[in-house]
């Protein structure tokens, strides 16, 4: 007589048990990672261009595979439960494997493939950089870039770039930098200012101008050198931004005096829009050392795409130098 108890095929559940794997993607997961990372599923879909209700639908499709409930959600955050813990840890290193995979493979084959992430700030992206990375896109095609302009430091870690290029001082230690070039800074007006005001004889006339201030890059002091002597000076900003290109533009509009990269504005001054101010006077940093450029990356293992790119940078800014 039947004891009651249904059975199946054993072929049955291993096909039920690979339909589940097989409904855990590597997208899902990492959407998943990046939900705990950024703490909302609004925040995560805005990294990824998705839309928060699509990232909602994955979730829940996620959840629906592992068969618990991941996030304790409210309306504005989201906070793993105890299973959803044990996930994430599995996810973060089911990607890392994933990705691993996926590098060393590429690497025998010398054909790098994938995403970089990086960050540039504002005067790199203008100056040097579009096309370098123009050449690079076309050599190698498989490799795809999301690139972040900004001025502000960036924690290469916490918010998951691969790669920085940075203009100004040298990096912090907690990241590996590569130095390429080092550029001059002048302090220039433009003409119809310097007509109004007055055009500054000595460092200490600075304190009766308008000055252009960028926020993140020595706001309160300017340090000059004159042969051996380092000079430095207090500055009352007039117009404080976090951007160089503003600092150009209200430079050129006659709002004040501003210190930017001769590389940046060799055009308005050879064309006579922008004026050099105290040319004796060079202006650098606190320890009287020339701004670089750095190619930054985390101190940790470096993909190999991610190398791919950082030796062609480097190759081509230092022949750059070298010209």
């Amino acid at each position: 007589m039947a004891s009651g108890i249904s059975t199946y095929p054993r072929e049955s559940v291993s096909a039920d048990r690979a339909k589940r794997e097989s409904s855990v993607s590597m997208e899902l997961l990492r959407l998943f990672c990046e939900i705990v990372d950024a703490g909302s599923i609004a925040g995560a879909a805005r990294r990824l261009n998705a839309s928060p209700s699509l990232a909602t639908r994955k979730i829940a499709t996620l959840e629906k595979a592992l068969k618990v409930r991941l996030f304790e959600r409210t309306t504005r955050s989201v906070k793993l439960t105890e299973p959803g813990r044990v996930a994430w840890n599995w996810a973060k290193a089911t990607l890392q494997n994933y990705e691993d995979i996926n590098d060393d493979l590429a690497s025998l084959l010398a054909r790098p493939a994938g995403v970089i992430r990086i960050a540039i700030n504002h005067f790199a992206a203008t100056v040097y950089l579009p096309p370098i990375l123009v050449n690079f896109c076309r050599e190698y095609p498989e490799i795809r870039l999301s690139i972040t302009t900004t001025d502000s430091p960036v924690n290469l870690v916490q918010e998951g770039y691969d790669l920085a290029v940075h203009s100004g001082r040298v990096p912090d230690a907690g990241v590996v930098g590569v130095r390429v070039d080092e550029f001059q800074r002048v302090l220039c007006a433009a003409p119809a200012y310097l007509a109004r005001r007055g055009v500054p004889k000595q460092i200490g006339d600075l304190d009766n101008h308008d000055c252009l201030v960028h926020s993140t890059n020595e706001p309160k002091n300017w340090f000059f050198r004159q042969g051996k002597k380092l000079i430095a000076h207090a500055i009352t900003p007039y117009i404080e931004t976090d951007t160089h290109l503003l600092l150009i533009e209200m430079a050129r509009q006659g709002l004040g005096i501003a210190r930017l990269s001769r590389n940046v504005v060799k055009d308005d001054l050879a064309s006579g829009r922008l004026v050099e101010i105290l040319p004796k006077f060079e202006s650098v940093y606190s320890n009287g050392e020339l701004p670089g450029l750095w190619i930054l990356y985390p101190n940790r293992k470096v993909l190999y795409r991610t190398r791919v790119l950082i030796d062609y940078l480097a190759k081509v800014l230092e022949r750059r130098q070298l010209s």
